[in-house]
């Protein structure tokens, strides 16, 4: 008897691992997803015009351009999204290839040509070639205990595998309860709306839309929020 009670014990603690494991994994993307999805609004709001820059899940967060006048491809912008602390990756053999080097994009602009043989494709690519186009790191960070702020970063050097990256802006924190002007309305309005949609999307089989409205209160979602708000609300 004492035996099958170690092992129900056992049981349950593995099952309990295994759904930490899973809820903060599925929260790791939502907090990603949601970070991009700010970023496209923040840059589109000011005149950029999106273009799909992942196969799948890899490629490129943010791939941006704007025309001139005679509606030809004068500006790209490459942007990627990131997390809190969340940073650049490395890949390629021996891992010395940075995420947002100018070889990186190059080889996701590969595939979105011989995917797509689309000319807009063909024409941010050559600007790309010709080390013509801008390259961000938007960093979107939870601050104090209920505030978002937006860290932009210029990458240098971006012609390199390897690089630096220098602040570009750092916007001031934006309370979730009190946004000061419109400007941090609408950033709040998407962060907002894009926490929700990536939360019933990935959490809505253990969420009900009143605990993902009350999870949105809060500015940094944890797995121990999660398994909190399941157990306080009836």
């Amino acid at each position: 008897m004492k035996s099958i009670k170690i092992l129900i014990i056992l049981i349950l603690f593995f099952e309990g691992i295994s759904s930490n494991t899973k809820i903060q994994g599925k929260l790791n993307i939502i907090n990603g997803a949601s970070a991009e999805c700010v970023m496209n609004k923040f840059y589109t709001n000011t005149g950029w015009i999106q273009i799909e820059g992942e196969i799948g899940r890899n490629g490129i967060d943010g791939l941006y351009y704007k025309k001139d006048r005679n509606g030809i491809i004068k500006e790209v912008l490459v942007a990627e999204s990131k997390w809190n602390t969340s940073r650049l990756g490395l890949s390629g053999k021996g891992k010395t290839i940075k995420q947002m080097s100018q070889r990186w994009i190059l080889k996701t602009m590969d595939k979105l040509v011989k995917k797509l043989n689309d000319d807009t494709y063909k024409r941010i690519r050559e600007l790309i070639i010709n080390n013509q186009y801008r390259a961000r790191l938007f960093r979107l960070k939870p601050v104090k205990s209920n505030a978002i702020q937006i860290t932009i970063y210029k990458i240098k050097n971006k012609g390199k595998d390897m690089f630096d990256e220098s602040l570009e802006s750092k916007l001031r924190p934006i309370s979730l309860s009190n946004p000061r002007n419109s400007f941090e309305k609408m950033i709040l309005n998407s962060y907002n709306i894009c926490r929700a949609r990536y939360l019933n999307k990935y959490l809505g089989s253990v969420l009900r839309n009143a605990e993902i409205n009350t999870l949105l209160k809060d500015n940094y979602i944890q797995k121990k929020d999660v398994f909190s708000i399941r157990v306080q609300m009836p």
